[in-house]
């Protein structure tokens, strides 16, 4: 496949330097020159309009299959792949249906897509007599992919409008999705305009996103106004989301300015990217322009709270040693995000983090370290698991660590409960029968 490629993306070369390639064989040079000739005056003479058959239609019909006869007999002549592949896409700018017939019958077929795109790019819609055709062969959507794609970039109306004859669900929501990505990335206010007029479904929100990263890159000013306009709704989230992960990436001022010009019910989602990403350099400023934006446009809740655990996720250590200033709820976020950023930290580092929290927050902790160590350092994740102080919790998320350690080394999760300092002995005996029942590859070395 990868010379096809090399092949196709050389092709403007060759065209150049066509006639240099059989520099003693200016017999067969000229017949192809004219074989692609004749191609081309059939081709033309042929697409014009007609109320009747034209009494010179079998001259023509004859015609064009001597000259597919003879471009096919200047194939097997070939010495190599690549002539015959520059000659079938030589013909395809001219005769894209000609060109198909050819490589179907040379064995071609990796050229299929590559000529029905040419195809679509110029309009020739007598390609799709022969797509119809493929409609039983598992290749259908990809080769209709390829011509509609190609149509997309000159005439997207078009497109659309023959993808609904050419296609049933679910082939049909994934070429539109295909082709309006295609119409989007030359013309994202034109796709846009058209989004705006379908119906709300999965699909569409998949394209309003994908056709806002086209539209902020085409017109980042005019995509700001379209979505500071729009009445709040899921897409209109999506779009934000979008917008504002766009500018935080290039710059954070950036975003938060153009955050200010839209309505305070649209901005939850962008206040949660720019705390984010602020919390990477500064977790102070994160903070502070979370509090601000709380407090000046009374930020939902929910997202507050997300956000207050997103930069616990980058600083840990300040979100612990401030979480007795934000309600039960978000404590319980911020511990589970902190958790997830201790996670590399050593098993007494860890410790020294958590020791300042009360005991039911030590225990959120807890459970969340044993929970993620389970799979890479069993060993320590059972010695957190045993530290929790709530009886239940701490048997649970013991079973919970020795059943994932058990699958891989069942001798030493057996051995840590035996040792173990904090369940009584029914609990070792309940548990270690439930790992002895388990049917694993250990369980076979280590009967």
């Amino acid at each position: 496949m990868k010379w096809l490629i090399v092949v196709v993306i050389s092709w403007s070369i060759g065209f150049v330097s066509y006639p240099l390639l059989w520099p003693s064989d200016s017999h067969n040079t000229t017949s192809s020159a004219n074989v692609l000739n004749q191609s081309t005056v059939v081709q033309h003479t042929s697409s014009a309009p007609s109320n009747h058959t034209s009494p010179q239609q079998p001259q023509l019909i004859e015609q064009k299959q001597f000259d597919r006869d003879a471009l096919k007999a200047s194939l097997n002549t070939d010495e190599t792949p690549y002539m015959s592949i520059f000659k079938i896409m030589q013909l395809a700018e001219q005769d894209p249906l000609e060109a198909l017939l050819i490589a179907q019958e040379t064995q071609h077929e990796d050229l299929y897509g590559f000529i029905l795109e040419i195809a679509g790019k110029k309009q020739f819609s007598n390609v799709i007599s022969w797509l119809e055709q493929q409609k039983s062969t598992e290749l259908y959507e990809s080769l209709l992919d390829s011509y509609l794609r190609g149509l997309a970039s000159v005439n997207p109306q078009q497109a659309l409008s023959d993808v609904e004859l050419l296609a049933v669900e679910p082939m049909r929501s994934s070429i539109v999705m295909s082709i309006v990505d295609s119409w989007a990335s030359t013309d994202a206010i034109s796709a846009f305009e058209w989004l705006k007029q379908q119906p709300e479904t999965q699909s569409t929100l998949k394209m309003y996103l994908n056709t806002m990263y086209y539209y902020i890159e085409q017109s980042p000013n005019e995509a700001a106004n379209l979505i500071s306009s729009l009445p709040l709704n899921e897409s209109t989230n999506y779009l934000v989301t979008s917008m504002v992960y766009q500018l935080v990436e290039k710059n954070i001022q950036d975003a938060v300015d153009w955050l200010e010009g839209i309505s305070s019910e649209q901005r939850a989602s962008g206040v949660f990217i720019i705390s984010r990403k602020m919390a990477e350099t500064d977790a102070e400023a994160a903070l502070v322009f979370l509090n601000n934006q709380k407090q000046a446009y009374d930020l939902n809740q929910d997202y507050f709270n997300s956000a207050l655990a997103e930069i616990a996720s980058v600083e840990p250590n300040m979100m612990l040693a401030r979480i007795d200033n934000y309600d039960a709820n978000v404590q319980r976020d911020i511990i589970i995000n902190a958790s997830y950023a201790l996670a590399e930290h050593s098993e007494s580092s860890f410790l020294q983090v958590v020791e300042m929290l009360s005991d039911d927050n030590k225990d959120i902790a807890y459970r969340q370290r044993a929970n993620q160590l389970s799979q890479s350092d069993p060993q320590q994740a059972f010695n957190v698991a045993e530290k929790i102080n709530d009886s239940a919790s701490r048997e649970e998320s013991i079973v919970s660590t020795v059943n994932v350690w058990s699958g891989f080394d069942k001798r030493a999760a057996l051995s840590a409960i035996d040792n173990s300092t904090q369940l009584t002995a029914s609990q070792k005996a309940d548990i270690s029968s439930q790992i002895q029942l388990q049917l694993t590859s250990s369980n076979i070395i280590y009967p």
